[in-house]
């Protein structure tokens, strides 16, 4: 029996700040593709199921054109059952009142639900306000049977800024459970529960701003006299990039270009890349933010820049007897109880305020 698992689509997401208006219409289309992609895939590997561990849409609003592309791809692959979990951004939606819901379509409720093809059974409830404890205690699972089950919640080990149930690891080990199947951390993860079974986060199918970096894809279950086996399977349109760029020595704004351009030489034009220059600079080195985004937006599908990771390389001992008011606004500076980066942003804005320039275009 051949599974997919994913989760955290996020269709109809409003994709933050990082984005154009045009091109955040291309990647909402581009979310909803990979939905469509996501079920030709299962379908032309054989896939029995397609498991959705939750998020699935990003809130309560569903526009009806993903409504009709769901509701459609759905009915078009009707060999194939959607186990559909609702998460933490899923509301009620179209697909539980959905009028003569196909026999295909598959959901949960706050009670364990369980499915079963063969000696395969395949079990899964949503989180409600109270229902965490009992759930545990509730799970009965055959020793006999090869035992999925689908929930949406953070775990005590990986936590996400969100709001979400915690799912109690401790209290699933020895219930018969040989693929835990999860959603809500939106990247890969997958680790042993107990000795019979693992937990796997399939991470989201697609990025959608700077804090999901990384491949992203769903995974691929086999199971095969009872034994599961998995693996991960990149699927993004586009991937998104947080690449390091170590600007120490860099002197001017146009040395800071060539190091990001030997960095970022070889990622893909379609992606979307976030560059953080770290390093530490001298007192005297200059660096043009705002040029040097416009050099590189437009190589990419989004691009961002950040340096708050900069250092001055400086050393105080060489200021300890300079009676200038630049030596002593150093001393202040380096004495005074500020953080790395504080300091850094202290110093370049006195030292160049102190040199005539214009404070406002340093930054």
């Amino acid at each position: 029996m051949k599974l997919l698992h994913c989760a955290d689509l996020h269709l109809d997401s409003a994709l933050g700040a990082n984005l154009d208006s045009e091109k955040k219409k291309q990647r909402k289309s581009e979310l909803l593709e990979i939905f469509v992609r996501m079920a030709e895939y299962a379908s032309e590997h054989g896939a029995k199921v397609c498991l959705i561990a939750g998020d699935l849409f990003d809130g309560r609003y569903v526009t009806k054109r993903t409504q009709n592309m769901v509701k459609e791809t759905i009915l078009r692959f009707s060999a194939m059952d959607f186990l559909y979990l609702k998460g933490n951004h899923d509301a009620e939606n179209f697909l539980e009142v959905w009028e003569d819901r196909p026999s295909n379509l598959k959901l949960f409720g706050t009670d364990w639900s369980y499915y079963r093809y063969g000696d395969v059974v395949i079990a899964g409830a949503e989180f409600s306000d109270g229902n965490a404890g009992r759930l545990y205690d509730s799970l009965l699972l055959n020793r006999n049977d090869c035992n999925i089950v689908l929930l949406h919640g953070q775990t005590e080990k990986y936590r996400s800024a969100e709001k979400a149930e915690t799912v109690s690891l401790g209290a699933l080990k020895n219930k018969n459970i040989d693929y835990l199947a999860l959603g809500h951390i939106h990247s890969y993860r997958c680790e042993p529960l107990d000795a019979r079974g693992v937990y796997c986060y399939c991470g989201c199918p697609e990025g959608r701003g700077f804090d999901e970096c990384g491949e992203k894809g769903f995974v691929w279950l086999e199971i095969e006299e009872k034994t599961v086996s998995h693996r991960f399977v990149p699927f993004a349109f586009r991937t998104i990039h947080e690449v390091p760029v170590d600007i120490s020595g860099a002197e001017t704004t146009f040395s800071v270009e060539q190091r990001i351009r030997d960095v970022i030489a070889e990622l893909p034009v379609k992606d979307l890349v976030k560059v953080a220059l770290t390093g530490k600079v001298s007192l005297s080195a200059e660096r043009d933010l705002q040029y040097l985004t416009g050099r590189f937006e437009k190589q990419f599908f989004a691009f961002k820049m950040v340096d708050r990771e900069v250092g001055i390389a400086i050393r105080p001992e060489e200021y300890e007897n300079d009676i200038s008011l630049r030596g002593e606004f150093i001393r202040l500076v380096m004495q005074g109880n500020y953080t790395e980066e504080e300091k850094r942003m202290l110093l370049e804005l006195g030292i160049r305020a102190l040199e005539g320039e214009e404070v406002e275009s340093c930054f």
